[in-house]
This record gives C-alpha cells, structure tokens and sequence, in this order.
C-alpha cells in the first residue's frame, strides 16, 4: 500500500460546486482511470481520499491537495498520467509526491489560508484604496468579532474570530483593480470564511452599497505550521 498526496487547481466553473461534489469528482474521475484504490475497513468501504481544506463555494485556488491511498505501489509520475485525463478542464492536476504512510495527515496540520479579493468590473469609482484601509483598521482594531455558531448538538455558540484574522491588507496598482490579500487562521484548529470578513467590512459605512458578493475570492496558497512559522503547504511537501 502506498500513500500519495497531490495539489490541483480549481478555475471556474469548478468555484460553484461543494466540497462533497469535488470529492464525487474526484471519485468517479479515479475510477475511470482504474488505479487500485484501497478502501477503508468496516461496514461501509469507501475509497480513502480525502481533499485537505474545503473551499468555500464561488471561491477558485491555485492550489488545492488532497491524499489518497493505493493497494500497489503507484508513482507520482503514473498517478498524475493516469488521472490527469480523466479530469475536467476547470481541474488542473499540478503535482504528486509519496507521502509515508504514517505520517499525521495534511488536513491535521493545516493552520492558514492567503485569499485573494478581488473587486470586480464596476465598483471601483465607489470606492478607494485609502477607505478601504481605513475601514480595515477600524475592523482589526476591534478586540471582538463574534460569529454565531451551530455546536454538533445543534446549539448556537458565540465565537470571537478577530484571532482568526492574521494578516489584512489592502492592494491597489495603476490599472488594476483593488484587491485585499487575507491571511486566515484555518484547518481543524478552527478558522473562518473569507467571505465572513469581507461581510464585516460591508457594514462599514465607507463600503456602503458594496457587498461580499462584489469581490471575486481566489485561494492562493495554503499554510502549514513549521516550528512556529507559516510554511506553505507546496515548500514542505
């Protein structure tokens, strides 16, 4: 048995389908390239492949991974030969590495995210790089930001999030469209949504009439904690 972990990027239209929809993706896609996937014990089998971080839905990335097990011994080479055809166009498989098959999972070591927003066609006369900063300040210079919360047991808790929220900053070059770059806490240690933030700032009165839906998300990279330091995920790999 071997273990493989590989990245891949999602383009649009892939941004507006689920994470359990990218895993059936991903399932019919390998089953079609007839690799020998090893499947879990139990009453109820399934493939072990899991993909590390869900991605929220409209949002596209650059890198994505996921892990996955194999009953022969497969190199990366001949993984991505096989299944690279089998994906669509929107789905890039960009590269895989054996991984030891004891080794703690990715999804358990994930402790960040960069996003990249991006506002789209039309907003820019409403608002300005300056504004945009100013109401980021304000935002970051507040001790709490809750968030309501459903528990397993189907209760709502209170969560503040301003720990969540890394890093912010704002980025405008002549010609091109303001753009925010968001380093947020994610991964099984909890996180949030980058469309969460971008909702914050909406209630500010300088993005009035500017919504969370007026910025186009992209995942950039993907952090991982070496010794204390973010590490993106593809420099440890």
């Amino acid at each position: 048995m071997n273990r493989i972990s590989f990245s891949f990027a999602r383009k649009l239209p892939l941004a507006y389908i689920s994470h359990l929809d990218m895993l059936r993706l991903f399932l019919r896609a390998l089953r079609r390239s007839r690799l020998p996937l090893a499947f879990s014990q139990g009453f109820n089998p399934h493939p072990r492949l899991t993909l590390a971080l869900p991605l929220p839905v409209g949002v596209t990335a650059s890198e994505e991974y996921g892990e996955i097990y194999f009953t022969e011994f497969i190199r990366p080479e001949d993984f991505i030969g096989r299944l690279r055809p089998q994906l669509p166009e929107a789905l890039e498989l960009i590269d895989a590495y054996i991984v030891r098959p004891e080794a703690p999972s990715l999804a358990s070591r994930i402790e960040a995210a960069l996003y990249r927003a991006i506002l789209k066609n039309g907003f820019e006369q409403r608002l300005t790089a300056e504004s945009v900063r100013d109401a980021l300040e304000r935002l970051l210079a507040r001790e709490e930001i809750i968030i309501q919360r459903k528990t397993k047991k189907k209760k709502t808790a209170s969560t503040n999030v301003r720990p969540y929220i890394i890093e912010a900053v704002v980025k405008k070059e002549a010609g091109k469209p303001m753009e925010l770059n968001l380093v947020l806490k994610a991964g099984s240690q909890g996180g949030i949504s980058p469309v969460f933030l971008l909702e914050q700032l909406e209630s500010d009165p300088v993005c009035t009439g500017i919504s969370a839906h007026d910025w186009q998300l992209h995942r950039e990279s993907i952090y991982v904690n070496n010794d204390g330091i973010l590490q993106p995920v593809s420099e440890g790999m």
